[in-house]
């Protein structure tokens, strides 16, 4: 299109973008009052003199015609002209800024790699190098992680393992102090993976008047990619847990296509599946595997490449999750004995070795039945008075007992359980819960995930029967729904489930609220209300169960079927999977890439979990190797941050230990520890296509203008259009365009006919 426009009208079309329309041959007032009288006349004597017989349709036509023929022959000896600013010779200097990263290796322009393409662009003697030296001052640089100024292309290797694209805008700009920079050219596959703010470094150069002129490197149409790019993995699982992986898959230049996916734990493979993934997009997989022991574990999935691959390097990303052999302790709090109660406890106590129930059944007024107490002073006076005995658990359940048996207090300690201490909270139906139960004013009902209504004064709810449980589109990858190993014998475990009971139908669920099983009404199904919903709050996470007898999905199926028992044992552990402890540490990221710096974090808090400042932290780092540092950890005093911080350089590859240890004075406060992973994967081949979005984005932010490799020709000329201090404006004629020449025959040729027509031709 752009040679198009050149052929017709002399010039590119950024020469009229940037340029103002003027004449070179002004004639005077006088002149031109001449040339209209004479036009007049001419016109009159031609089509309007009298005896003159003439189709007055044609008539308007034919005067036209003349008119515009004749003002166009009088603009066209005006010389019309196009006035443009341009750079004066050697007066000033251009950055070229190449990508010298592992990208652009990548062999996708017309059989050469990227490098090899930008290699032949800026040859010595190549049109485009001599076309910037012409009016120039240029000055070669290449940029990975670093930038640095060479002499000559071929130095370029394409060997950097990241691309700090904003720190190599700003090194430029830093490099030419002194120098007239008028631009900075770009060749790059548009690859940006270090957390520097390019935002920032855009603004700048726009502030400067430095335009970014982006050529961009990688054909999208020849790249051809399955991508692994994305991991979500829980961080944290008790023993005998699943881990049920979230990946995000992206297939490039690819259709549907079946895409198959292979874990291992500890470079052991332990895992291999087949999913469906279309194509030009992302889509998520879900992949659930059971660890064998506890750890720390390194997983690494892997897609297995397919035909015609332009990279295999980003089909593989690893993750590290630790399995914890400890045992969290759950308060259960029930109002009344019920089956519900009962058959939770025995489908806990059947196969589960970490988690210890702990529960509270009012029996009567003033008297409490414990069970999974470690002492006879546990809860001995009934359900927890103060923070710092509640805090001591990791989850708590609330069951059917009403909200008057709490003092405020321990209503507001409850709230404060799931926001500062992050525990988790599961609230299940009954006759007197939620509703029922009179929480709607109370602080039970900011943790819920359900909205409340006030029903104080009004009937008991009727209960209502026959529901099926039904799992979302949300709630079939859920670690809580998993009744089985296999996602297909999950999802028919759950078919075959009893009908239950809901007390009481609560619909309107909560903004980030996510429901994950759904009740749908037997009698006519259709109606579906919720029946399990999670949401987080502060630091911990909350869940409401409105089924009261999800016992019938132990007593009236077969006796071998263990749904109900995996339900339960799945929630509860669920429930506490995050809750973290009154002192912890954790790297920044889970996996690291060789050469980032590793961040790490503290908390250290008091039994209400209210932040320790002035505790003596230090960590111990054990590296692969066998040795280990020790740094100190400083606390953060910064707005709303309550933890200790401390940075670290990794010099080896593998799996690295966290050991912290906390004092105040000579008193110990307590330990923690953590992992973090290091790897040699490199970030570079990452959303290797080429980002065309985002050097067209910089381009326009700056001032300057997106070439594809294909047009990169042009850049020489049209850079040359800028203005600024070192350049001139110059006058380029527009009188001898060839579409001039056409527009003259076409509106002669038009007279004529018509001319003829009428038989005056």
């Amino acid at each position: 299109m752009d040679q198009l426009a050149q052929f017709f009208l002399k010039h590119k079309w950024s020469v009229f973008a940037k340029g103002e329309l003027s004449f070179a041959a002004r004639p005077s007032l006088a002149v031109i009052t001449i040339l209209a009288a004479l036009i007049g006349l001419l016109v009159y004597y031609l089509y309007l003199r009298p005896g003159l017989r003439l189709n007055s349709k044609w008539q308007a036509g034919l005067i036209a015609l003349r008119l515009a023929l004749l003002v166009f022959l009088i603009i066209l000896l005006m010389r019309p002209v196009i006035v443009v600013p341009s750079i004066i010779p050697q007066s000033s200097a251009v950055a070229i800024l190449t990508d010298d990263s592992l990208s652009m290796q990548l062999e996708d322009e017309n059989g050469r790699s990227r490098i090899q393409a930008a290699k032949e662009l800026l040859a010595p003697h190549a049109d485009f190098v001599r076309g910037l030296e012409a009016k120039f001052k240029t000055h070669l640089y290449r940029f990975s992680l670093t930038t640095e100024k060479i002499k000559e292309a071929d130095q370029l290797a394409a060997t950097g393992t990241a691309t700090d694209l904003a720190g190599a805008l700003g090194e430029v700009v830093k490099d030419a102090t002194g120098l007239p920079l008028a631009a900075i050219i770009l060749l790059t596959d548009g690859a940006a993976n270090t957390p520097r703010d390019l935002t920032a470094q855009l603004r700048e150069l726009r502030a400067r008047n430095i335009p970014v002129f982006t050529v961009g490197l990688g054909s999208p149409e020849r790249f051809k990619d399955a991508e692994l790019v994305r991991i979500n993995a829980p961080r944290r699982l008790l023993v005998g847990s699943a881990v049920i992986a979230e990946l995000l898959v992206r297939l490039s230049g690819y259709g549907p296509n079946k895409v198959t996916i292979a874990v291992s734990e500890d470079g052991k493979a332990i895992k291999t599946e087949q999913f469906e993934v279309k194509g030009g997009e992302a889509q998520t997989v879900s992949v659930e595997f059971t660890p064998a022991a506890p750890g720390a574990h390194r997983y690494t999935f892997q897609i297995t490449p397919l035909e015609g691959e332009t990279t295999v390097e980003n089909n593989a990303l690893e993750a590290l999750v630790e399995i914890t052999d400890t045992h969290p302790k759950v308060l259960y709090i029930e109002g009344e004995p019920r089956w519900e109660y009962g058959f939770m406890r025995k489908a806990l106590t059947r196969n589960e070795k970490n988690l210890i129930l702990v529960s509270i059944l009012r029996s009567a007024d003033g008297k409490f039945y414990r069970q999974g107490i470690e002492n006879p002073q546990e809860l001995e006076s009934g359900f927890p008075k103060t923070e710092e005995e509640l805090f001591a658990y990791q989850g708590l359940i609330l069951g059917s007992i009403e909200a008057n048996f709490f003092s405020y207090d321990q209503l507001k300690n409850i709230e404060q359980f799931v926001a500062r201490r992050g525990g988790g909270f599961l609230a299940i139906g009954g006759s007197r819960s939620f509703d029922a139960g009179r929480y709607a004013n109370t602080p039970i009902a900011a943790l819920l995930p359900i909205y409340l209504d006030d029903l104080a004064g009004e009937p008991e709810l009727p209960e209502v029967s026959n529901f099926k449980a039904v799992l979302t589109a949300r709630g079939r990858a859920h670690p809580v729904t998993r009744l089985s190993e296999q996602r297909e014998l999950s999802e028919k475990a759950w078919n075959e489930l009893p009908p239950i009971t809901i007390p009481e139908v609560l619909v309107e669920t909560k903004p980030g609220a996510r429901v994950l099983v759904e009740a749908r009404s037997v009698r006519d199904g259709q109606r579906t209300v919720p029946l399990l919903v999670e949401e987080r709050y502060g630091r911990g996470r909350t869940l409401a169960l409105t089924a009261n007898d999800t016992w019938r999905w132990r007593m009236e199926l077969d006796s071998k079927n263990t749904s109900h028992e995996n339900f339960w044992r799945q929630l509860l552990r669920y429930l506490v999977s995050t809750t973290p402890g009154p002192i912890e540490v954790s790297s920044e990221r889970d996996v690291y890439v060789a050469g980032d710096p590793v961040k790490l974090r503290a908390e250290v808090n008091d039994k209400k979990f209210e932040p320790i400042r002035d505790a003596q932290v230090k960590v111990r780092i054990t590296k692969p190797s066998g040795s280990s540092i020790e740094l100190p950890m400083q606390f953060n005093f910064g707005e709303e941050a309550n933890d200790y911080l401390a940075e670290f350089n990794p010099d080896e590859m593998g799996l690295y230990q966290i050991e912290l240890t906390a004092r105040r004075g000579a008193a110990s406060l307590g330990t923690a520890e953590s992992h973090f992973l290091v790897t040699n994967r490199t970030r570079e081949f990452h959303d290797a296509a080429q980002n065309i979005e985002l050097l067209k984005r910089i381009a326009a932010e700056t001032g300057g203008q997106y070439y594809p490799l294909s047009q990169a020709r042009d850049l020489p000329e049209d850079i040359t259009y800028l203005e600024g201090r070192n350049s001139e404006r110059v006058s380029k004629d527009l009188w001898d365009m060839p579409i001039n020449f056409i527009v003259l025959i076409g509106l002669v040729s038009a007279e004529w006919l018509l001319r003829k027509r009428e038989g005056l031709a």
